[in-house]
């Protein structure tokens, strides 16, 4: 019998909190949600897991086709012509440290995946610009995105940190490889910004 009582003790330790922190949750408060967004990364879509309030796991696959965006590129005086591809997972926290503000998260997560880069200047030299190692990291700051029922967006702004790319000239003397390699869009630090639109449920 007193054995019997012990356990039940002990199981209220355990149960009881978890029952109030159950209650303590807002009425609108959603304990999954999906998500699409976009990024110079290209799109991506999630399943995201909320731990509480403050909390959310966030599992997301994403990539880029090639031929898909072709952009402009100033690297030290020369214009180079860009073509990229991308294609990624990634398990990402996002955490809200202020009760009051929930709007606001601070963004951390680990992605596998590869992105790869044409660079052509138009004058014969080319080059392949390509992150293939693995894990990267990321860090960020986001807002919106609160872990709500029904409709919601976000935006996020942070940076992946890679070991940096793999620069191969393609064509061309390769002249450019060290300017390339110092550029802010092509070193191991990467920026990154996304719109993310998403419902909770």
């Amino acid at each position: 019998m007193c054995r019997l009582l012990a356990t039940l003790a002990l199981a209220s330790l355990f149960l009881c909190p978890a029952a109030f922190a159950e209650d303590s949750k807002p009425a609108d408060f959603a304990d999954y949600g999906v998500s699409v967004g976009v990024s110079p990364f290209g799109g991506s879509l999630s399943f995201i897991y909320n731990e509480s309030a403050k909390t959310s796991w966030l599992f997301g696959l994403g990539g880029l086709p090639s031929d898909i965006v072709e952009m402009k590129v100033d690297v030290d005086g020369t214009e180079y012509t860009t073509k990229a591809s991308s294609s990624w997972v990634g398990l990402f926290l996002n955490h809200r440290p202020f009760a009051s503000a929930t709007w606001f998260r601070l963004v951390a997560g680990v992605g596998f995946g590869n992105i790869e880069n044409e660079l052509d200047d138009g004058a014969g030299n080319t080059y392949s610009v390509d992150y293939k190692e693995n894990p990267v990291g990321y860090l960020g700051l986001g807002f919106g995105a609160k872990a709500v029922k029904g409709f919601f967006w976000g935006v996020d702004v942070g940076w992946l940190q890679s070991a940096g790319p793999q620069i191969t000239p393609t064509a061309g003397d390769g002249a450019d490889v060290a300017d390339i390699a110092d550029n802010l869009f092509f070193g191991s630090a990467l920026p990154n910004m996304q719109l993310t639109l998403g419902w909770g449920f």
